[in-house]
């Protein structure tokens, strides 16, 4: 197991010290370990609605902060699914990370909530996904690296406000990639309370 599965990886289980900050439909800015999340963004053109902040941290080390933004507020993976409009999950990295832990953390995330029939119906896409993943390379602290979705796009991946690769067409690969935080078996429960507003 590598360093960062040891102490950082998304996808290892909760646990005990995890903690998440965040109020049901944030009407309010949310600080996260001096990070700060406005109470509104703009994506593809539309205003949308922070839903919820938490923190990502293991032990003693801080991995990342992350944030969701919605168009309307949602309590569950499936009510954030559910919508249509664009949607973003914001991470502002707490630590310096390899570009290979990022993708296998990312993979392992997905696989979790993922059937293997979900997993071969966006095959194509999650290659892709991989691949702009690939290209980010490592990711330094201070880092901000942006999963947005729009209707009219799909799947875009910004770093620092620069896009990484390609828009990734479709709407199902953008869901998966809400269940590493929002799904049945999240990266970890606190943050996913912490993103649906739940104290």
């Amino acid at each position: 197991m590598n360093r960062f599965k040891t102490i950082a990886a998304p996808a290892l289980c909760a646990l005990s010290g995890l903690f998440a900050f965040g109020t049901a439909a944030a009407a309010e800015p949310i600080d996260v370990a001096g990070v700060r999340y406005e109470a509104a963004a703009d994506v593809a053109g539309s205003q949308l609605v922070l839903n919820g902040a938490g923190l990502r941290k293991i032990v003693f080390f801080k991995v990342y902060a992350a944030g969701l933004y919605l168009p309307q507020p949602a309590a569950s993976l499936a009510e954030a699914a559910a919508q249509d409009g664009p949607r973003r999950v914001r991470l502002t990295l707490l630590r310096n990370v390899s570009g290979s832990d990022f993708i296998e953390a990312l993979d392992d995330g997905l696989k979790a909530n993922l059937t293997p029939e979900g997993e071969a119906a966006i095959q194509k896409e999650l290659t892709q996904l991989k691949a702009i993943m690939t290209e980010i390379g490592d990711v330094k602290e201070g880092d901000v690296v942006d999963f947005d979705f729009s209707p009219e796009a799909g799947t875009t991946v910004t770093r620092n406000g620069a896009p990484v690769g390609e828009a990734i067409p479709g709407k199902p690969l953008y869901d998966a990639v809400l269940a590493i935080w929002l799904g049945e078996k999240p990266i970890d429960g606190s943050l996913k309370k912490g993103l649906l507003g739940q104290k």
